[in-house]
This record gives C-alpha cells, structure tokens and sequence, in this order.
C-alpha cells in the first residue's frame, strides 16, 4: 500500500510539472501573440496614417492641378484675346486694301467697334467694321476658326441691323479672318457665302476668290 502511494505521489509530481512547464509555455505563447497583436495593431495604425497622409497629398496634388488649370486656362484667355486685338490692328489695312483690290470702295474702317441698341436689347461686338457709301463689310476676327465659330457669326451678323440702324440702307456683308482654320472651316465659310481672309507668316493677309460664291447679305 505505502508502495503504490509513493509510485502515485512520483507520478502526481511527474505530471505536475509537465504541466507547469506546459502552463509557462502556454503563458509565453500568449505574451508572445499578444506582443505581435500590439505590433500588428501598431503597423496598421502606421498603414491609416501613411493612407491618410497619402490622401492628403492627393487631395493638395489635385488643387494644385485645378489651380494651375485654371491659371492655363486664363493665361490662354488672356493672351488670345490679346493676340486677336494685335491681328486687328495688323489687319485693318490690309483688309482696306485687299477689298478695293475686288472693286469695293472702301473709305472708312472702324476697329472693335460696338453698339448697344436699347429698343433691341442687344449689345453688337464688331472686330473690323470697313465701310462705303453702300456697302459695310464685317469682319470676324479669329486665332483659330471653326464652324461653329462661322455660325456663331452668322447668328450675330442676323442682328446687325436690329442694333445698329444706321447701317439699315446698305448692303451688309461678312467675312472671316483666322490664323488657322480647322478642318474644314473655311471651305464651310465659303459655302455660307462668307468672305475668307487668310493671315500667313510674317503677317501676310489674303483674301480667298470668290469666284462661283453666293455672298451672305444682311
């Protein structure tokens, strides 16, 4: 009997430490996770910063764009219509020229000429306005014309005399001056019966033939 209580208290003991040993194991597994827990926690922590600051950046990187699109864009707007006032004031003479070459007698030009009738309720924008004793020919001054630009024109043009009455006894006709002519443009401008002017290198102005053309009057 003392026997089998000796053998019982070895085994007891035997087991006990096992299992304290597997106890500290089990507690150090856990440190262990927890630690990794803590880190995971921390880099995605890092992660959400960086993210964020990632963010912002693209957030400052996208107003900066907006701005600099903007600044671009007036840049643009303003060296345009700077331009075209400069390729009026190059133009009125030879336009004066190129039109008593086709046996108009032109005598008078006005530049950037504008009207305000109250009793319309327009407001009339003329790049070059030349002028006869019977005829007034308008030109539309342009960098760069489409087709759009052309019919634009011809929708204004169908005001002119609503606005400016003075001109109400002559023969209106209009014409179209650009740098460049998108596609097909100035064939387009031709065939709505609008004089086009041709602006080449070192400010060299020429008037298309109009031979076969039926010329837009308002």
């Amino acid at each position: 009997m003392k026997t089998s209580t000796r053998r019982l208290n070895r085994i007891t003991h035997h087991d006990w430490s096992a299992l304290s040993k597997d106890m500290r194991e089990i507690h150090e597994m856990f440190k262990e996770n927890e630690r990794r827990m803590k880190e995971t926690d921390r880099q995605m922590k890092e992660t959400d910063r960086q993210m964020k600051e990632t963010d912002r950046r693209m957030k400052e990187t996208d107003r900066q764009l907006k701005e600099t699109k903007e600044l671009i864009k007036a840049l643009s707007t303003k060296f345009t219509s700077q331009s075209g006032h400069i390729l009026e004031g190059l133009m009125e003479p030879s336009a004066i020229r190129m039109f008593q070459e086709r046996g108009y007698n032109i005598n008078r030009c006005w530049k950037n000429f504008k009207k305000y009738s109250k009793s319309a309720g327009r407001r009339m924008e003329v790049d070059l306005l030349l002028l006869d004793d019977e005829i007034a020919i308008v030109v539309e001054v342009k960098i760069n014309c489409t087709c759009a630009d052309v019919d634009h024109f011809l929708e204004q043009m169908a005001h002119f005399k609503e606005v400016c009455h003075e001109y109400a006894d002559k023969r209106v006709l209009v014409a179209v001056a650009a740098v460049n002519y998108d596609r097909d443009s100035a064939e387009y401008a031709h065939q709505k019966g609008v004089f086009v002017i041709r602006v080449h290198n070192d400010n060299i102005f020429s008037l298309d033939p109009t031979d076969g053309d039926i010329l837009t009057e308002f």
